[in-house]
């Protein structure tokens, strides 16, 4: 599951954090002095822009779902075990980012989605008792993960796991030793793609799609398929990543003909 090689993290995620900084303000100078931009300055705006839009859009993503609960004071069909697994992959997306020095652009919208899910999280512990004895100790676990997650120890560490290189014909194995963040990042992804494959196995053997909203895949589609892109603008040797935006385009856009092919309104009954 784990990359075969392991990008630098810590200071090297520094250094580049610097060039990319400088690359920005030399394209903002150029535009304003010349009023004009090259290619790699327009690419980087057009980035940016896009970027700001993912933004906005994750600011907003949960609310109409966390409305709805507020309304109904019911948490009916929600699953706690969803928004518990979501928090905890959008922690290690968040944490590997940081520890990269990515732009907060490139990933913001994970911040304000996860603050969005932790709501969601409170409501519908509140909504079906679970409790405040399990809630606390759930949320101090939660709390142990981040400063283990956001840590210069979770950072540094590495661990055992078998690579391989399949160059050469015949593949060829071997253990090495690779950063736990970005073991922890293919296995978030791991679980995103994991998660979603028995819904679509689901809707493809009953061609129904029950309450499933086509505007919100639509925009799970949208930001993923905008993510593939300003990371490979900006974070270009971060394969991981770029991997599971595509990933994630992917099977958004399976649901979205899905909800096409198999939404159609049901025949009225006949009446006699």
């Amino acid at each position: 599951v784990c990359p075969a090689t392991p990008r630098k993290m810590g200071g090297g995620g520094g250094s580049k954090s610097a060039e990319r900084a400088e690359a920005f303000r030399v394209c903002t100078k150029a535009l304003l002095d010349e009023g004009k931009l090259g290619g790699n300055c327009s690419s980087l705006f057009l980035s940016k822009a896009l970027s700001m839009i993912v933004l906005l859009g994750g600011m907003f993503f949960k609310v109409p779902q966390i409305t709805k609960i507020a309304k109904n004071k019911s948490a009916s069909g929600v699953s706690l075990s969803q928004f518990c697994m979501e928090i905890c992959v959008s922690a290690i997306t968040l944490s590997f980012n940081y520890h990269i020095s990515a732009p907060f652009t490139t990933y913001g919208e994970s911040f304000f989605i996860l603050l969005q899910n932790l709501v969601l999280v409170v409501q519908v512990s509140y909504y079906t008792q679970l409790g405040v004895p399990r809630f606390m100790m759930g949320a101090a676990s939660y709390g142990a993960l981040l400063m283990f997650l956001f840590s210069d120890f979770a950072r540094d560490v590495k661990v055992p796991a078998p690579t391989c290189d399949f160059a050469g014909g015949a593949p060829s194995c071997q253990v090495s030793n690779l950063r736990l963040q970005e073991c922890l990042q293919a296995i978030s992804t791991a679980i995103v793609i994991v998660s979603r494959i028995p819904q679509i196995v689901t809707i493809f053997r009953t061609r129904e799609v029950g309450n499933l909203a086509i505007i919100t895949w639509l925009l799970n589609l949208a930001g993923a398929a905008i993510r593939v892109f300003t990371t490979r603008r900006e974070l270009p040797d971060q394969l991981i990543l770029q991997f599971a935006f595509v990933m994630s385009a992917c099977l958004s856009a399976v649901v979205v003909g899905q909800i096409l092919a198999f939404s159609k309104k049901k025949p009225k009954a006949k009446t006699q």
